[in-house]
């Protein structure tokens, strides 16, 4: 997004590049600024403001390798920027999917707009249940008879799901299935999707490593074939494949290993040479992986666990997990 905001002009928000090229070609006359972040990966804990989670998020970002640190902050600063001068333009519309990576970028929004009084005045969200990046320029077009005003209701409703998904343990998320989400109607479902990524309190797998080890036994043998086998389990597929491969990363080459044959681990600098023996590896369960699987034997137990759910960080000594069945939480055991 460009630092001259002209006016007159419209603002758009949406989730990416993707999305944001694609929204430039149907409306003349905006300025798009894409989120861009993978809000459902890494830390998110609670901050003073916008600008200190932003840092955060940078930095977590350029410690995957997944940006150049420098270019991975200024973006951010830049981004923050822009919506700092929505007061430019004359609309401001969120552009949405249904997915669990777009619904944490909305609530992070809304939230940002409910701070302040009034901020939230004239705001439209158009909530697709289908990915904007596979629109045509024409379907996009055609979607903004979804557009509707955001509600005081919403915003309340996103900053509290928002500051609940921040917490430094995850109860306050849990709790939210048991009240009424719908007013942002899809974030029952990202909700309960966010927290299927704990350990689960029987086998130890988050949700992603068990659909991984599901389709490698239903005969997929190639991480190529994995990420699509994987996304179609998906109620709404939401993962970038540099999310993918750490998931499958982890469960190849770290303790507990429940996958072998994977040729190496993946890395965003690697080679085109490297990355195509990467994809084309043949990979299989261990006998530890079928027992997982079956249920004999609870992964968490052998495995080190260091990952975060926004702000709370899962760990061997801190061993949050979830019962989906029942949709409780799990506390670690003292």
């Amino acid at each position: 997004m460009s630092d001259a905001l002209q006016p007159g002009y419209d603002l758009i928000i949406t989730n990416g590049d993707s999305a944001g090229e694609l929204l430039r070609k149907a409306f003349t006359g905006t300025e798009v600024l894409p989120w861009r972040d993978v809000l459902h990966d890494g830390p998110v804990p609670l901050t003073d403001d916008l600008e200190e989670l932003s840092e955060q998020r940078a930095d977590f970002l350029a410690e995957r390798g997944w940006s150049d640190p420098d270019t991975v902050r200024e973006n951010f600063r830049a981004r923050d920027r822009g919506l700092a001068h929505y007061e430019a333009f004359e609309t401001v519309t969120l552009w949405f999917e249904h997915d669990l990576y777009d619904q944490l970028q909305l609530i992070q929004i809304l939230d940002w707009f409910f701070g302040t009084p009034g901020r939230g005045a004239g705001l439209q969200l158009v909530q697709s249940d289908d990915f904007l990046g596979t629109q045509s320029v024409e379907q996009l077009a055609g979607l903004v008879k979804l557009s509707a005003p955001v509600s005081e209701v919403q915003l309340a409703l996103a900053s509290k799901v928002w500051s609940a998904f921040r917490q430094p343990e995850p109860s306050a998320f849990a709790k939210l299935l048991s009240e009424d989400l719908s007013a942002l109607p899809y974030m029952e479902q990202a909700v309960r999707r966010m927290l299927q990524e704990l350990p689960d309190a029987n086998t130890g797998l988050a949700r992603t490593q068990h659909q991984i080890l599901v389709a490698i036994n239903d005969g997929v043998t190639s991480p190529r074939d994995l990420f699509g086998a994987v996304e179609r389990m998906e109620e709404a597929a939401f993962m970038g494949d540099w999310s993918f491969w750490a998931w499958l990363d982890g469960l190849a080459l770290s303790p507990g290993q429940l996958i072998e044959g994977l040729e190496s681990s993946f890395a965003p600098e690697m080679g085109h040479d490297a990355f195509m023996t990467y994809l084309k590896s043949t990979i299989a369960l261990t006998p530890m992986g079928f027992q997982v699987l079956g249920g004999g034997e609870d992964y968490a137990k052998s495995a080190r666990i260091d990952r975060w759910m926004g702000g709370t960080h899962v760990t061997d000594a801190s061993l949050w997990r979830w019962n989906d069945r029942d949709s409780v939480i799990v506390a670690p055991v003292s």
